[in-house]
């Protein structure tokens, strides 16, 4: 480990539902087993990730952790934090996913040790495995801006998949507009990162709009499918990526 990644104090944060409820809206890949394999897979490459020196796992619907917490057992060098909740039995399912998200986010800046402290945080959907996280690391480190994410649709969606900033932007921001997450409304936790987003930025706090497209490896929760990455989707990302940020951080333009 150098020394330049050690100023940089950060920590991933891997969101779980194993044991999803059939009740809950738009998600597809609901099967126990090709879930809880999912997270085996991308949890054991994570902590094997060089940029992830701290991880907070946490799962919300009480399943059994015994193999998170044995494997984490296994990078004795890391700081590796496994939260068990429950929150996905005790909220009403049309208000969706994404609202487990956010109880899971609340959960995290309320009780996690790793959390306290921390300075930074990279949100990530613990299903999925970015392969060229290395670049979007050193994006991150080397800005330190206070938000970090990719927004779109008229500044109105923000993917909530991958999105990063800090420990002021998690907890005074995206954790009390994420409560608003309502599924069966049309209002995702998407939306509600974008606001945080928004605000944060009308509040002064720094901005960067990530240039590097994420190589995911993972199946989408939605609609059960592999995800392909898009050679022109990377590209389009880049520059829409640099004018954003132009726009975004200028008074004038």
């Amino acid at each position: 480990m150098n020394s330049k990644k050690k100023k940089f104090n950060f920590s991933i944060i891997l969101t779980a539902c194993i044991k999803t409820v059939n009740m809950l809206p738009f998600l597809e890949r609901t099967s126990v087993k090709d879930r809880l394999n999912d997270y085996k897979e991308t949890f054991n490459k994570w902590c094997q990730n060089e940029f992830t020196d701290k991880i907070i796992f946490v799962e919300n619907s009480g399943y059994d952790l015994s193999f998170f917490n044995e494997k984490a057992k296994e990078f004795s060098n890391k700081t590796i934090e496994i939260m068990s909740l429950n929150h996905n039995n005790a909220f009403d399912k049309n208000l969706g996913k994404g609202y487990g998200e956010f109880l899971s986010l609340k959960e995290i800046f309320e009780n996690s040790e790793i959390s306290k402290n921390t300075d930074y945080f990279m949100k990530i959907t613990g299903r999925y495995y970015i392969k060229n996280f290395s670049k979007i690391y050193e994006e991150f480190e080397k800005k330190k801006s206070d938000i970090h994410v990719y927004i779109k649709n008229n500044l109105t969606y923000a993917d909530s998949y991958l999105f990063g900033g800090s420990k002021k932007f998690f907890l005074n921001y995206v954790v009390p507009l994420a409560s608003k997450t309502n599924d069966s409304n049309g209002i995702f936790i998407e939306h509600c990162v974008a606001k945080a987003t928004l605000l944060g930025i009308n509040d002064n706090l720094s901005f960067n709009h990530f240039s590097t497209y994420p190589d995911i490896h993972g199946f989408y929760g939605t609609n059960n499918k592999k995800i392909k990455n898009n050679i022109f989707k990377r590209i389009k990302l880049f520059f829409w990526g640099k004018i954003k940020n132009y726009l975004l951080r200028h008074e004038k333009y």
